[in-house]
């Protein structure tokens, strides 16, 4: 049936068109479809189809029709897209129009009761005459005097029916209770699952939720109090009536959403109506008598008082006016009219005698008016021109100390709202740039603004110190997203540049910040630094306690006279002394970005513990690790380079930064020269224990040898190996020019003598130790062979320590063999014995005091002269 449609339309359109005179065309031309006339507002479907398919062919015809229908379908796509887009909104707009029209038809009641009940007035006050009038105020009165004590006594049965309700509901004038919803359902907006059971009580300006607890193991319920809120601050909504879901409302209360489920529509309905009274103000309490009219605001004097203090029957109507339009004024927030309205009844009541009554009114209005004043004040984000137009009014009103408040108040919510607008998406300088822009202009608009409003000198406190807070609130966020996430040096600088920029425009406008910053800014700083410094130290312990201690460069001593006179033109340093000086010259370049006076002491106490922590780790590696003399010695070098070279290249560096001589740091090399000796003698009692057991170990040599004293007797092996290593370690000294050969070996062999001196190597198991003959020579021999070929090595110190270890033995052997009187050999014999261990042994030892020279018989006898020799 479609298709004979469109055939027959197709027809039409042929017919229509054959009637029309041919214009020319192109007859195999596809004709295209035009959205832009299709959605036009006049379009015509016959026009458009004889202009387009005027002279086009049933083939290009059907192909135009296909391109149609495409059309029709992605249309129909995208508008359902939009559909399924846009439902959601669709759906609050129509629940937001629902309500809206409830409170509207609500609206329009209370229009009509209050215009009613103003006829009646007016009608009832033409009617009565004075002396009715006068019996009504009385009744009215006495009315509301009897309202007062029903609201207090509704209060009080709320608190002893409800517990802990006082705490959330005091007392307040006028405050009573409008009606409640009991049994209801508290649910999850997320889930709809049940959280409690609570009962709503609706009072005049609050809600109170009374949620239903058990008593122990009983089945019994009481009522506790659990939270309430301002009527004025909360919006209730109708979700709606469903099987599924139940009948539902929903209470907001500024960011927090409560949804509560009643048993039926009519408990519901019952609830919407208690809130609309409350809100409306129309009953002060369901079950009670009809609400009285308002108390009027001026007392009547009765006819007996005196004519010098009455007021007339005229002045008074005119003040009740004027507070009815005082009333009025508020009501509509006129509030430039209601305030010069308040300001000229205060006059006139203070003007005339008798109007003590026509005051209070005033002053209570004023402090209603002051206080919405203050309310549209405190909405953040208002122009300048309603900013000065309230500040103005409450000036008017005498509430100056309120709005420099309120104002303050105000300018600090705008802050924060700008600032939560910000978008913080990985850039922390672009982020801390926006944030000092908005920060500080407005704290500089602000500061224009307090001007302007505030000229009272006593009030620029004030802003000082609200200066002071939202400073202190901008570093609060400058140092969470830059501090505490460990941002380099450079990012630091740029956002510390940021600020100072801002702060910068603050000093035009006349208010220097720039010490408050440094205030706040100073101990997160010095902080970073101390953080730095820890990682710097950490990992480079970490590549010492890893490093081979085998020579991973050598560097150029040109600019460094005081390494040059130790090393040479080269230095030659392990990979851990190169890391430390690539870590402290990175640590000046990041410094360099945050450089200023008051953190030069931190600076320099950094790198002076960086330094200092690396020598450390190298004296523990010395006393704690085995490798060797070679790479034990690299280790000496490298500490003589740390000292002689890293130290002033960082000083030079530091220098360089500072503008000035960093004098802590160059007073560092000399304060530490004695360093390397240190570990030169943490070295040399090292190997002295090590060798001593290798070779020649007094503590556990036998002394006590039952053999005779010959002409043939010679040094012991254990001696020979001793001198041995010796000159292992003289050789692989002669690698090191940088270090004092002569020194170190000095050291060893004085140390060798500080173990053999020590007492408790003469005591074995608590009784004092034996030399036999034979021993006490051996080892007065052994002593004199070795002061002899050591040489010059041997100081003074050592040759009275050797002297005391032999008279020890000797000693010791006279106490044990007083009486025996064996001949001892005098000092010729011993040189003959060492004479001739050093002819036979030949060139097989090094000369220790002048390099390793193979030495001849003439050389030997040359070195025996001279070396000293026990007593």
């Amino acid at each position: 049936m479609s298709s004979d449609v469109r055939r027959k339309s197709i027809r039409r359109v042929h017919a229509a068109v054959r009637q029309e005179p041919a214009a020319p065309a192109v007859p195999n031309e596809l004709p295209t479809v035009s959205l832009s006339k299709l959605t036009k507002p006049d379009f015509r479907a016959e026009e458009y189809l004889k202009e387009t398919l005027r002279v086009v062919q049933e083939k290009n015809i059907r192909q135009f029709r296909k391109a149609l229908e495409d059309s029709r379908k992605g249309a129909s796509k995208n508008l359902q897209k939009n559909v399924y887009r846009n439902y959601e909104s669709f759906v609050f707009i129509s629940k937001e129009i629902s309500s809206m029209e409830r409170d509207m038809q609500l609206l329009r009641e209370l229009l009509h009761n209050i215009s009613e009940v103003g006829d009646e007035l007016m009608d009832e006050d033409e009617l009565m005459d004075e002396p009715s009038r006068l019996a009504r105020r009385r009744t009215q009165r006495m009315s509301m005097a009897n309202q007062h004590d029903m609201f207090k006594d509704q209060l009080a049965k709320l608190w002893r029916t409800i517990r802990e309700s006082q705490k959330l509901v005091p007392f307040a004038p006028g405050r009573h209770v409008v009606g409640d919803s009991r049994n209801v359902s508290e649910l999850s907006p997320s889930t709809l699952q049940t959280r409690q059971k609570v009962d709503i009580i609706v009072l005049s300006d609050m809600i109170l939720l009374a949620a239903r607890k058990r008593r122990g193991n009983y089945a019994q319920t009481m009522l506790v109090a659990d939270r309430s809120f301002e009527l004025a601050n909360v919006t209730v909504a109708d979700v709606g009536d469903a099987a599924r879901s139940g009948f539902l409302v929903k209470i907001v209360n500024r960011a927090e959403t409560f949804l509560f489920g009643f048993k039926n529509a009519d408990a519901k309905n019952e609830f919407l109506l208690l809130i609309s009274h409350a809100k409306a103000g129309v009953f002060a309490d369901l079950s009670g008598p009809p609400p009285p009219m308002p108390m009027p605001l001026m007392p009547v004097h009765s006819e007996r008082e005196d004519d010098d203090g009455a007021v007339s029957s005229d002045q008074r109507k005119r003040m009740d006016e004027y507070i009815d339009t005082l009333d009025i004024h508020i009501a509509r927030r006129e509030f430039d009219a209601a305030t010069s309205l308040v300001l000229q009844l205060k006059q006139q009541a203070g003007a005339t005698a008798g109007l003590q009554d026509v005051r209070q009114a005033a002053d209570s209005h004023t402090a209603d008016l002051a206080r919405l004043i203050l309310a549209d004040l405190l909405i953040p984000c208002s122009s300048r021109k309603q900013v000065t137009q309230n500040v103005g009014l409450l000036h008017r009103l005498g509430w100056d100390k309120e709005a420099k408040g309120a104002f303050l108040a105000a300018r600090s919510a705008t802050i924060k709202n700008r600032t939560r607008q910000l978008k913080l998406e990985g850039n922390t300088q672009l982020y801390i740039r926006e944030l000092a822009i908005v920060y500080f202009r407005l704290i500089r608009n602000t500061c224009e603004w307090y001007s302007e409003l505030f000229a009272d000198p006593t009030m620029i406190s004030a802003l000082i110190a609200w200066v002071r807070q939202e400073m202190a609130g901008y570093a609060v966020i400058f140092r969470r997203h830059v501090f505490h996430e460990m941002q380099r040096f450079q990012v630091i600088a740029s956002c510390l540049n940021h600020t100072l920029a801002e702060v910068d425009i603050l000093g035009h406008a006349g208010l220097d910040l720039k010490f408050m910053l440094d205030q706040e800014f100073f101990p997160d700083l010095t902080s970073c630094i101390r953080s730095y410094e820890s990682r710097c130290l950490a990992l480079l312990i970490k590549v010492a306690s890893e490093d081979s201690l085998q020579v991973a460069s050598k560097v150029s001593t040109e600019n460094y006279p005081s390494a040059a006179a130790i090393f040479g033109p080269h230095i030659p340093i392990v990979s851990t002394v190169s890391r430390l000086d690539e870590s402290l010259t990175e640590f000046g370049n990041e410094l360099q970005f945050i450089v200023r006076d008051s953190l030069y002491s931190q600076v320099v106490a950094s790198v002076l513990a960086v330094i200092e922590g690396v020598l450390k780790q190298f004296l523990t590696i010395l006393r704690k690790r085995e490798s060797g003399y070679t790479r034990e010695l690299a280790l000496l070098v490298s500490t003589q380079a740390v000292i002689s070279w890293v130290i002033p290249r960082a000083a030079a560096h530091l220098d360089r930064i500072f503008g000035r001589t960093v004098s802590d740091i160059h007073n560092l090399e000399q304060r530490l020269e004695a360093f390397p000796l240190s570990l030169q003698d943490v070295f040399c009692q090292k190997h002295s224990v090590a060798i001593s057991k290798m070779t020649f170990d007094f503590v556990t040599a036998d002394f006590v040898i039952d053999s005779t004293v010959t002409d043939a007797m010679q040094p012991s092996p254990q001696m020979e190996q001793l001198l041995g290593q010796l000159g292992v370690v003289a050789r692989d000294l002669d690698q090191w020019p940088s270090l004092s050969k002569r020194s170190i070996l000095s050291s060893l062999i004085d140390c060798l003598f500080v173990q053999m001196i020590d007492h408790r190597n003469w005591e074995n198991n608590g009784s004092k130790r034996m030399f036999s003959h034979y021993g006490v020579h051996q080892l007065v021999l052994d002593i004199h062979f070795l002061l002899r070929v050591c040489g010059s090595l041997v100081s003074k110190s050592t040759n009275n320590m050797a002297n005391r270890v032999c008279e020890k033995a000797l000693r010791s052997y006279f106490a044990a063999n007083a009486n025996k009187g064996r001949e001892m050999m005098n000092k010729s014999w011993y040189d003959a014995r060492v004479l001739t261990t050093m002819h036979r042994l030949g060139f097989s030892f090094p000369d220790f005091g002048n390099g390793f020279e193979h030495r001849s018989q003439q050389s030997f006898d040359t070195g025996a002269r001279e070396s000293p020799e026990p007593s």
